[in-house]
């Protein structure tokens, strides 16, 4: 049953899979402002940049969610960020990461 509600969130995301095809957006910079909102800055790959404020709850998924609705013709979006990669709607499913060992690969 559990299993069931998760497949069902990682379908309702607007993160798009690894190997899917899906237009990319670079989250540049968040900004916490005096308010609690989140200012976010992100790019699309002509170059283009837009700002958005967010509630400070504010998840992953709504920002993809944003930067799909920008790009106006896909669902799913890739969202990278410079310093972490792209995250993907299974992530958060998964729990903390851990480091990996070169024999485990």
């Amino acid at each position: 049953a559990n299993g069931g509600r998760v497949i069902l969130k990682v379908a309702a995301s607007h993160l798009a899979l690894a190997g899917s095809r899906a237009p990319v957006f670079t989250v540049q910079d968040v900004v916490v402002q005096e308010s609690g909102t989140l200012q976010v800055v992100a790019h699309n790959l002509a170059g283009d940049s837009k700002t958005e404020v967010f509630l400070a709850q504010a998840t992953l998924a709504d920002v993809a969610g944003w930067l799909a609705e920008w790009h106006g013709r896909s669902w799913t979006v890739f969202v990278d960020f410079p310093a972490h990669g792209a995250p993907s709607p299974w992530d958060r499913l998964r729990g903390p990461s851990r480091p990996r060992r070169p024999d485990s690969l």
